[in-house]
């Protein structure tokens, strides 16, 4: 029987393709057990979140809280813990799907907003910071006064959005409530998403305040609608469903009056987020 190479590769290629390589690390137990262990850090890049820095290496808010989180296992727990990143940080939805379909020891860094639904897909840490939501348009489009204006001030407009993000969810809720002919086009990613809405003065979107600062820094033609902020949300950091992980992050995040309320943590955000970018979170609380 011949067997055709360039077929069975192609078959080959597609299938891994289709069946990505299952995420995975060690989980708590065994780490305990053994005195040492490694965990996978999938990630998706964010503005102040997870970047690259001038020299091509991973940083961020994320990555500062995890090595924290590595330094007070190693030395509470008297433990040698490694860490992995995986994937290249470039979907939310392929982040978050490598998590869900992960096994034990690992954890996705991002822009991960805490929700009900996604409880019941894999396991939370505890908060270590408040999102806020912010509408915005190219900086021609009259600014809004109220909510009621954006029938009449964004009529005409195109809305983009970026599939399976809570983001979206509002840029729909805009369509029902004020202008059921929205049109509204896809992009792969947040920063794709942004780029559009910088390069199309008929247009808006709604973004993680992130992915404003980062615009406002790099001067792109945009304009912030403040009566449009969404403040309700909070970000966490996330582990499959078999992971047991999370009792010991959530003690991480308990010591010593509270992670969040540390010098450390505070010095992280305006390191990453800027004077600006934390006065935004705080006007907001």
């Amino acid at each position: 029987m011949k067997i055709n190479i360039k077929s069975a590769f192609l078959s080959l290629l597609f299938s891994a393709l289709m069946y990505p390589v299952l995420a995975q690390g060690d989980n708590w137990s065994m780490v305990k057990s053994k005195g040492s262990g490694t965990i996978s850090l999938a990630y998706v890049e964010t503005p102040g979140f997870v970047y690259k820095d001038a020299s091509g290496n991973l940083t961020g808010i994320c990555i500062d809280i995890m090595n924290d989180f590595v330094k007070y296992v190693n030395e509470a727990k008297s433990v040698k813990l490694n860490t992995q990143y995986i994937g290249d940080g470039g979907s939310f939805s392929k982040m978050f799907a490598s998590v869900k379909s992960g096994k034990n020891g690992v954890f996705g860094l991002g822009n991960i907003t805490i929700t009900e639904a996604r409880k019941k897909e894999i396991k939370f840490s505890p908060t270590f910071i408040q999102n806020v939501a912010i509408l915005i348009t190219h900086k021609d489009v009259p600014t809004l006064g109220s909510m009621s204006e954006v029938s009449t001030k964004f009529k005409g407009l195109k809305a983009y959005t970026t599939k399976g993000t809570l983001n979206e969810k509002r840029i729909q809720e805009i369509k029902t409530k004020y202008i059921p002919s929205l049109p509204i086009q896809y992009a792969a990613s947040s920063p794709a998403t942004l780029d559009k809405v910088a390069a199309d003065s008929q247009s808006f979107t709604y973004l993680d305040f992130a992915f404003y600062l980062d615009a406002i820094k790099n001067k792109k033609p945009l304009k912030r609608h403040g009566v449009g902020d969404k403040a309700s949300e909070e970000f966490g950091l996330i582990m499959p469903m078999s992971s047991d992980w999370q009792p010991l992050m959530t003690e991480f995040f308990s010591q010593n009056g509270g992670y969040t309320n540390s010098i450390e943590y505070k010095k992280i955000l305006t390191k990453h987020l800027g004077t600006a970018g934390v006065k935004l979170i705080n006007s907001l609380k």
